[in-house]
């Protein structure tokens, strides 16, 4: 059985480096990429986002998106998602601008599905 995953650029373009995600997406998707690898541009369309992970049902599901972590910008890091916390953020949100990771996941969630982690382990080397 082949394992699928899904790189999802996320970002605001109009908010300088918060695009981010998206133009690694846009460079990304130009490769020649294995037939197993999906790469789309989601930009604050975190809603669609949600409902893609519910359809399609990916192995490994991977978000690019600019992050203020306090090193020098353009600082690489992989930052695994702490799933209890998404209980913690209260009721599901629909309002589009409050889409944060968490809040696409906890939707996820409700709808009956799942971020897609199973299988796949990614590392960032050090």
């Amino acid at each position: 059985m082949k394992q699928s995953v899904l790189v999802a650029g996320i970002g605001n373009i109009f908010l300088q480096d918060d695009g981010f995600g998206v133009e690694v997406a846009d460079r990304l998707g130009a490769q020649p990429l294995p037939e197993v690898v999906r790469v789309a541009d989601f930009g604050i369309r975190g809603i669609h986002l949600a409902y893609e992970l519910l359809e399609q049902r990916y192995d490994l599901t991977v978000l690019v998106d600019a992050i203020a972590r306090g090193d020098k910008p353009g600082t690489l890091y992989l930052v695994e998602p702490a799933f209890e916390s998404i209980h913690a953020i209260g009721e599901v949100s629909a309002d589009a601008h409050a889409m944060t990771p968490q809040h696409v996941f906890q939707l996820l969630e409700t709808l009956g599905g799942s971020p897609g982690l199973s299988g796949l382990t990614a590392r960032l080397d050090s």
